[in-house]
């Protein structure tokens, strides 16, 4: 597994993180979430992103329960615009996932520049966590969208790590083409902020047996720190650990050779 520093936000991440936004499809219980989560962690996958509206933070909760709580970097997120309901949101977050504090909270799914400045309120609750210990890295979420909106989380000072859908052929995308795309996401590389990628295989729109090249191409992707891969089953997480190994030496030889 490659480890690498989540940009400047001081975060030391596994390049593959395990996104949990699906796990109670296949995990009924709280308890068969957590142990398909530490299965993970026993595989190297100690980044792990989730959300309050995915309801699955208690299946992380109930992993980190039996585990030292450093082994793992949470990333969280949610949709709250005001400064009561992202409170509120924060504090349910904490007690589902158990833990006096998260690593990364989210805005989630920041659409436009206008919807960023709408967040404001939600914002203060964040600085307001932030300065109580409870998070360490505020950030956000572009979900599908590009183009204006990138310009604009990319010129926020305080969002450190931007979460963004990125896949082979930019499917999915909303507001630009795929190259311009990768053109924000180099910049805000290069500013120093986290990059996890998201929807790498289109949220499953394409055949299963292209799975491996489009999350090649995801690993390829030399400005993510992170490679965000929905994991609902163990057979997930051989094929994904698999292919990240790959990567790994493959840029372990690239850098030598540089």
């Amino acid at each position: 597994m490659e480890y690498l520093s989540y940009g400047k936000t001081g975060l030391e991440i596994s390049r593959l993180c395990f996104g949990a936004g699906r796990i109670k499809d296949t995990c009924d219980t709280f308890e068969a979430g957590a142990k398909l989560m530490l299965r993970a962690l026993d595989e190297g996958i100690t980044f792990w992103d989730t959300a309050e509206g995915y309801k699955t933070q208690p299946h992380l909760g109930e992993a980190v329960r039996q585990i030292p709580r450093h082994k793992v970097v949470i990333q969280t997120k949610n949709g709250a615009k005001d400064y009561e309901n992202a409170a509120a949101s924060i504090t349910r977050s904490l007690q589902e996932l158990k833990t006096d504090y998260v690593d990364v909270l989210l805005l989630h799914g920041i659409s436009t520049p206008e919807d960023l400045v709408s967040r404001e309120g939600a914002l203060d609750a964040y600085r307001e966590a932030k300065d109580a210990g409870k998070v360490r890295v505020i950030g956000c979420s572009t979900h599908v969208y590009t183009g204006a909106v990138m310009d604009a989380v990319i010129d926020h000072p305080e969002i450190e790590v931007i979460l963004a859908t990125a896949n082979k052929e930019g499917r999915l995308l909303e507001g630009g083409s795929l190259d311009r795309h990768l053109e924000y996401i180099r910049r805000a590389y290069d500013l120093g902020k986290g990059i996890s990628i998201m929807k790498v295989i289109a949220a499953g729109e394409i055949p299963e047996a292209d799975y491996s090249e489009w999350i090649e191409w995801g690993f390829n992707l030399d400005t993510a720190h992170a490679i965000n891969l929905g994991i609902t089953e163990y057979r997930h997480i051989t094929l994904d650990v698999k292919l990240a190994g790959a990567s790994a030496r493959r840029r372990v030889i690239q850098h030598k050779a540089a």
